[in-house]
């Protein structure tokens, strides 16, 4: 090999070597670029060499790798556009033999009460083989909103503060399986579970129940007759109903019922009366009395919404917009089903339109939603004030709020593979 190869192709090796030695400290990429011109004559050097110690800086390089003028070397590092974030992420796949056991493993605000809440933990109904548990919701005859039976919910907080502190923390993910009872009777509909982020306390009630959810949202699914499924979506309603007069309320030290919390609200809500029993329709009204009109889409103009073909979606300016129900958003009973929700929580400021929502069941889409306003003001992590744990907001039952509604028959639903993250990825697969 010519002399002057023999020095290039060593100086290489020794700044590769020189590079992985300190690598730690150079914060994401590296160039090294080595430009060589041969002399038309080598230079006179001897043909062994050895270096087995570096200098502190790589403009000293040059005598200990005897290195001839002819040989310009560089060293570029470029760092990242933005630093890795770490990805939260909670998952449970099996279940302890007692409710009152749940509390640490799913991360509850507050214990489940054996004999109370309508709860309990089984073998799987289906899978025979199967070793794990699933938890299941319970469903009492003649149930439904306002029956006076204790709702099957409660609220997790699986992902700890952190994980809504960074730019990630827009992001969020969650997934859970389901199993309705084999011949289940789906009657007029019911509640499933979504996420939450805001305060459950105040006019907002949660996002549910007629709330003004504009500091707030929820995504928990329902139901309906023949197991239609939709997303039933509260969030930011002065953005997607202008002409309803805003709540008033004052809830935050209000110690009355839900019940009687949602009465005083309806009170409040004008010039729309709008029962959910009556979810197709509206009822307005106007100088010349009651006028019942259907409901449409009309809120969700503009928003670049997807839904399964034979779907729709409807505008409810007291309880909450419909999206996707019916089309190939069917839920069949005795099998298990896979639901994922995920959601980019809209910018900070005013109404600002970048928010996104996506369903998919059993790994395939069903809803589609972009340019959405979330939350009025937008997503601010590092605020004081505004209640920024995402929550998972488990709250089922039949309903509607009348005895229509009422399951004629005790059911009830299985559940298993909770999972949640502050990823768009499914990082469990």
């Amino acid at each position: 090999m010519h002399p002057a190869a023999i020095l290039i192709h060593a100086a290489l090796v020794a700044i590769i070597l020189f590079c992985s030695l300190t690598l730690a400290q150079i914060p994401t990429r590296i160039n090294i670029i080595i430009n060589a011109t041969p002399s038309a004559t080598p230079p006179d050097k001897p043909l062994h060499w050895e270096v087995d110690s570096f200098p502190s800086s790589i403009a000293q390089l040059k005598e200990p790798l005897d290195l001839p003028t002819h040989t310009n070397v560089t060293i570029n590092a470029t760092s990242s556009a933005s630093p890795p974030v770490e990805i939260f992420h909670w998952e449970v796949d099996s279940f302890p033999s007692s409710i009152a056991q749940l509390r640490k493993p799913l991360h509850l605000t507050s214990s489940l009460i054996p004999g109370k809440n309508p709860f309990d933990i089984v073998a799987d109904p289906i899978l025979k083989k199967s070793k794990g548990r699933v938890l299941r919701s319970l469903y009492p005859a003649h149930s439904y909103a306002y029956s006076g039976d204790e709702h099957a919910a409660f609220t997790a907080e699986p992902l700890p503060k952190e994980a809504f502190s960074g730019p990630k923390s827009r992001y969020i993910r969650l997934e859970y399986q389901m199993l309705f009872k084999p011949g289940f009777n789906w009657v007029l509909g019911g509640k499933l579970p979504g996420i939450l982020l805001g305060s459950e306390r105040g006019c907002n009630a949660g996002c549910s129940g007629g709330g003004s959810a504009d500091n707030c949202f929820s995504t928990r699914m329902m139901w309906r007759p023949e197991g239609e499924g939709e997303l039933y979506l509260y969030a930011a309603k002065s953005v997607y109903f202008p002409k309803e007069k805003a709540e008033t309320c004052k809830r935050s030290l209000d110690k009355r019922s839900p019940k009687a919390l949602f009465l005083l609200e309806q009170r409040a809500i004008n010039p729309y009366r709008i029962p959910e029993d009556e979810d197709e329709f509206s009822i307005e009204s106007s100088s010349s009395g009651i006028v019942k009109r259907a409901m449409s889409d009309d809120c969700l103009q503009g928003m670049g919404v997807k839904i399964s073909p034979g779907a729709r979606n409807l505008c409810n300016p007291a309880f909450g917009v419909s999206i996707g129900r019916g089309g190939s958003f069917k839920f069949k009973a005795g099998t298990w089903h896979n639901i994922t929700q995920i959601v980019r929580l809209n910018s900070k400021g005013k109404a600002i339109r970048d928010g996104y929502l996506a369903v998919y069941l059993d790994n395939k889409p069903v809803i589609q939603a972009e340019g959405l306003v979330l939350l009025k003001n937008g997503y601010e992590p590092k605020s004081k004030t505004q209640d920024n744990i995402v929550k998972f907001k488990f709250s089922s039952f039949f309903g509607g709020h009348t005895a229509k509604y009422a399951t004629p028959n005790a059911q009830w639903i299985a559940w298993k593979g909770f999972k949640m993250a502050t990823s768009v990825n499914n990082i469990w697969k």
